[in-house]
């Protein structure tokens, strides 16, 4: 084991692994919402036969996929702090995120509500018409969730660059000399066997202190739990033994994964999980979901960082064109998807048939 002592800053190469996650993550948003088509969840436009399977992935993929894009994302910043004042950090955040939110919002978020009006007859007139109504109906409100109503995908580039922006005291802290000090200390401790589990508890009392009041995705608690999130990424490119406990811990995390996975399946089977999840109150059956789904997250985010580590640790061409394509890819999948979901409502063929169609067309239009 290393000795227990601050070694001065540590100046990190980069790490291609990080590149090829966010990439993957981001096709895999896209293929989660492609399966909303035909899940058994709440989509905009669905397409007939529904299948309980992919409801299942998609939940899977949800509970652990934005937790890593939050993860990745706070691992980024040690990099961009390494050459850019605090100033520097949010002014590019904002050009980054901000001004391609707003240019999507403007652009892309009212054909979509416009095609799924006309899908459900919630509105009769033409687009023209639909424009300036799209947005005479926006209801602001303090709870975060109407970014993903009225923006849709774009909420995330909106939680990003808060997140960014209100954590950086943080990072700015974690970076001084006593602050990594800390933070070799505690990676020493996670060296140690199931040492990484210790980052558990924070996201569970956050999500059981704040999921009863604010329930529902894209809450205050995901928002929390997310900012949360986006610092542990921060703090593991700040000392390389995180990365060897993760190495030395994926076995573990694989079995944790799967065991409260399974334990989360068969609870929804039997009809406890929908009585935990349904009553927003601070009640045995609450604590134990919160904890549970806290478990379920942290665990399937450190198989998947080994997974990157071991086998996605390193570059070609094609990562090079997608880690900068990613963005515009995720600006322009969803309206896509919605447009072809929309063109195919009536189709009435199988269901993988349609799967298939939808996702490889809106994929090559995508690109």
């Amino acid at each position: 084991m290393r000795p227990l002592r601050y070694e001065g800053p540590i100046q990190r190469e980069r790490l291609h692994y990080l590149d090829w996650l966010r990439v993957l993550a981001v096709l895999g948003v896209f293929y989660a919402h492609t399966a909303d088509i035909f899940d058994k969840f709440y989509w905009h436009i669905k397409g007939g036969e529904q299948n309980t399977g992919l409801l299942v992935l998609v939940v899977f993929g949800t509970e652990w996929g934005m937790s890593l894009f939050f993860f990745l994302a706070g691992a980024s910043a040690w990099f961009a702090l390494e050459s850019r004042t605090a100033g520097q950090f949010v002014s590019e955040r904002f050009t980054r995120l901000i001004i391609p939110c707003l240019v999507g919002f403007i652009l892309l978020s009212p054909p979509i509500a416009y095609l799924i009006a006309i899908s459900h007859s919630l509105y009769h007139g033409n687009f023209l018409q639909f424009y300036p109504y799209y947005f005479e109906n926006i209801h602001v409100s303090w709870n975060p969730q109407w970014l993903g109503i009225y923006a849709y995908h774009l909420w995330f580039l909106v939680f990003l660059f808060f997140i960014s922006t209100l954590a950086l005291p943080v990072l700015l802290y974690l970076k001084r000399e006593r602050s990594l000090r800390f933070i070799a200390k505690l990676a020493a401790f996670c060296d140690r066997p199931g040492g990484l589990f210790v980052f558990v508890l924070p996201i569970a009392l956050i999500q059981l202190a704040l999921r009863a009041p604010f329930p529902g995705y894209q809450s205050w608690s995901d928002f929390f739990t997310w900012l949360l999130i986006f610092i542990y990424g921060f703090m593991f490119l700040a000392e390389p033994r995180f990365e060897s406990a993760i190495q030395k811990q994926w076995k573990l995390a694989l079995f944790v994964g799967i065991a409260s996975l399974l334990i989360m399946l068969v609870a929804s089977y039997t009809g406890v999980l929908s009585s935990w999840d349904s009553i927003s109150t601070y009640s045995v059956g609450y604590v134990l979901y919160q904890l549970l789904r806290s478990i379920v997250t942290w665990s399937w985010m450190l198989f998947v960082l080994y997974f990157g580590m071991r086998f996605l640790n390193f570059s070609d061409k094609f990562i090079e064109y997608a880690n900068e394509a990613v963005l515009p890819f995720y600006l322009l999948h969803y309206p896509v998807i919605v447009v072809i979901a929309f063109l195919t409502l009536a189709w009435n063929i199988n269901m993988g048939v349609k799967f298939l169609f939808v996702s490889t067309v809106a994929l090559i239009a995508t690109l």
